[in-house]
């Protein structure tokens, strides 16, 4: 369950809260997966990590509050990729997005 990291507010992921875009990355043999939820009472973006390990376990944690500015840079990078749930995709949007750091 992932809340809006400034009001608190549980985002209804059957609803009309699902995530805005999401990205995979692999970055030294660990995935990434970042998903944008945006906040229509705050106006703000959420940005919920998922971070899967080669060796370890895995975690997943929330960034944010992300200003909508920010936040739509960002969303509007990823909608750039025609598959942005390929962690082993390296089209100019990823590369941009994880700052040229994937394997």
């Amino acid at each position: 369950m992932t809340r809006c990291s400034q009001c608190g507010r549980v985002f209804d992921r059957q609803a009309t809260d699902q995530h805005v875009a999401s990205i995979s990355g692999s970055i030294m043999g660990d995935e990434y997966t970042e998903s944008y939820y945006f906040c229509k009472q705050c106006e703000v973006y959420t940005v919920e990590i998922y971070h899967d390990r080669f060796l370890g376990d895995d975690e997943v944690f929330v960034r944010g509050p992300v200003s909508k500015p920010e936040g739509d840079a960002k969303v509007e990078l990823i909608r750039q990729c025609s598959e942005p749930w390929n962690k082993k995709c390296r089209c100019s949007a990823h590369q941009s997005y994880f700052g040229g750091v994937l394997d």
